[in-house]
C-alpha cells in the first residue's frame, strides 16, 4: 500500500517550490532600487527535473549517517541550484536589472501558479476524505 508521501508528495513538493519563487520575486520588487542587484527568478521546470530524478533513484538510497540529505534537504539544495539570473529589457545606470512591470507580472503569475497548487492538493485531501468516509 502508497503512503501519505509518495500520494501527497509531489503536490506538496511543488506549492513549497512555488512559494520559494513567489519570496525570490517578492525579494526582486523589494530591491527594485537598490544599486547592483541583480533580479533572479526560480526555474520551476528544472527543480521539477531535478527532483522527479531524485525520487526515481529514491528508493533504491538509504541514508546511513544522521547528517545525510534527505528528500525535503535534497529538494532545497534542487531549489538554490535552479535559481536564475537574467537580463533586463532596459537597463538601468545603477546596474540594477530589476524591471518593476515584469516583476508586477511575473508576481502575479506566480501567485495564480501557487493557487493552484494549492487547490490540487486540497482535491487530493478531499478525495482521500471521501475515501475513508466510503463516499
Amino acid at each position: 500500500m502508497p503512503s501519505l508521501d509518495s500520494y501527497f508528495g509531489f503536490n506538496s513538493a511543488a506549492a513549497s517550490v512555488k512559494s520559494r519563487r513567489l519570496e525570490i520575486i517578492s525579494g526582486n520588487i523589494t530591491n527594485a532600487s537598490t544599486p547592483g542587484y541583480k533580479a533572479k527568478d526560480l526555474d520551476f521546470a528544472k527543480v521539477l527535473r531535478q527532483y522527479s530524478s531524485a525520487s526515481s533513484n529514491t528508493a533504491t538510497m538509504q541514508a546511513t549517517k544522521a547528517k545525510h540529505i534527505g528528500a525535503a534537504g535534497a529538494l532545497r539544495q534542487n531549489m538554490y541550484s535552479a535559481i536564475t539570473y537574467y537580463t533586463p529589457l532596459n537597463p538601468s545606470l545603477d546596474n540594477n536589472t530589476v524591471e518593476m512591470g515584469v516583476e508586477q507580472a511575473r508576481f502575479g503569475r506566480a501567485v495564480a501558479d501557487y493557487q493552484a497548487s494549492i487547490q490540487f492538493l486540497e482535491n487530493k485531501i478531499s478525495g482521500m476524505r471521501k475515501a475513508l468516509r466510503g463516499e
